[in-house]
């Protein structure tokens, strides 16, 4: 059950990058807009979440040199706040965190190859659910290869996709209206912005930028673990920051706001705006590599919570096996997907995303509170470890405020998530009874 470590800082900076762009970037960008108006918020906003990304990111690497165990929140939370707490945050990155999101990415994928090859039969739903099973064994198969060749071929897709997002984005500001569509958003600024929207708006981005902690999950794998998880957080949560604000910035300078505010298709819309039919097959192609970033990236960095939490006896016992010749958690990686396997199969996916930004911005709080109730354990070999005590006292305090507003606001989508939490319970007590 021992890992090994073969990742470089290049593998696990490009899975943070992996783990964090998504779909999300390409659909809620008119959500955003029909939440908070017009105005420099559109493009502020995408800063706010890069800044509170970059804040957890720190405070995570923090975490990382105190408990260098892999697992992620899962083993920061053990610790601290003992099993029950760090068994729901594992659950749910099991559920809302890594096997639902891949199948929900895998039957996009699906989706966008079917209109990017205009092959009609593929438009039916039992061909739609085959496709995306395809992609994920395919997907599983080639991670399985081994550690050091499955983080490369994540990292051979990710920087593609990076690539072709950074393209598609100044072909379309080289050939968009920036003055007339963009020049109004700059000049309006709104103070007095209602803080329940501005709120709601902020889990939104935030789930657009979930995936910022994805080295953390690798700490025992990662070499020379105390320089290359910081640098790779860092490096990781201010490249996509940038490509983030790059992307924002080509979508609201092709089309007027009101086009856009509202709408999920928010990609193809600039597209077709700026290269006309063509730009269907530029979005679904730029789409297809993201989903398939997206899908290597879940299914590196969720197995390991499950092995870490089958290793302290709360899930089954097979799961902390380490193939010793590919040097992975084996057993793991096919739990995941085969959960998101199933997911597929049975149709019960359904809009996860409305409710899971709550739930995982809740954990990611709770876990970066850690560092305020062990602040007298900040390694000393940190210059100045008062800050990282202000920092994590900043980033909980404005996502508390964040959480509050939103659970208010919008309870239907608090009492998912609540319950969504609550049905790990008898599974925990299940195996801690055993």
């Amino acid at each position: 059950m021992k890992l090994f470590r073969e990742v470089d800082l290049f593998s696990s900076t490009f899975l943070v990058v992996g783990n964090i762009i998504g779909i999300g970037i390409f659909t809620t960008s008119g959500l955003i807009a029909e939440e908070i108006g017009t105005g420099i918020w559109l493009l502020g906003i995408w800063i706010i979440g890069g800044l509170l990304a970059l804040l957890g990111a720190i405070c995570y690497a923090v975490l990382a040199l105190q408990i260098p165990k892999a697992g992620g929140e899962y083993a920061f939370l053990y610790p601290s706040y003992g099993p029950l707490p760090a068994f729901l945050a594992g659950w749910t990155s099991l559920l809302v965190g890594f096997a639902a999101p891949t199948a929900a990415v895998a039957l996009g994928f699906a989706h966008y190859l079917a209109l990017s090859l205009e092959i009609k039969i593929l438009d039916n739903p039992l061909f739609l659910k085959g496709i995306a099973s395809l992609s994920i064994l395919v997907v599983t198969i080639s991670l399985t290869t081994g550690l050091k060749l499955g983080t490369r071929i994540h990292s051979i897709i990710t920087f593609f996709n990076l690539f072709l997002i950074i393209v598609f984005s100044v072909l379309v500001l080289e050939k968009a209206p920036i003055t007339q569509n963009l020049g109004p958003i700059l000049e309006q600024f709104h103070p007095n912005l209602d803080l329940s929207s501005l709120a709601t708006a902020v889990v939104m981005v935030m789930f657009s930028f979930s995936g910022w902690n994805a080295a953390v999950y690798l700490v025992e794998e990662i070499r020379e673990p105390r320089i290359n998880i910081p640098r790779s957080l860092v490096l990781g949560t201010l490249t996509v920051t940038l490509v983030y604000l790059l992307i924002n910035l080509a979508y609201f300078s092709s089309v007027p706001v009101s086009e856009l505010s509202g709408k999920i298709a928010v990609a193809e819309i600039t597209a077709r705006a700026t290269f006309g039919t063509a730009g269907t097959l530029l979005t679904n192609i730029l789409i297809l590599f993201s989903i398939l970033s997206s899908m290597t990236a879940m299914s590196i960095a969720g197995p390991r919570v499950y092995f870490a939490m089958a290793r302290n006896r709360l899930f089954p016992k097979w799961l902390t096996k380490v193939h010793q010749e590919k040097k992975i958690p084996l057993g793991s990686i096919w739990f995941q997907n085969s959960i998101a396997l199933l997911l597929i199969a049975i149709g019960t996916l359904r809009e996860i995303l409305v409710y899971s930004g709550f739930i995982l911005l809740f954990f990611s709080t709770l876990t970066v509170s850690i560092l305020l109730i062990r602040r007298h354990q900040i390694p000393i070999t940190l210059s100045y470890p008062g800050i990282y005590i202000i920092l994590a006292g900043f980033f909980v305090l404005v996502n508390s405020t964040v959480l509050l507003n939103v659970a208010i606001s919008n309870p239907k989508e608090t009492l998912a998530s609540l319950i969504t939490v609550a049905s790990g319970l008898p599974i925990y007590f299940f195996y801690k009874t055993q």
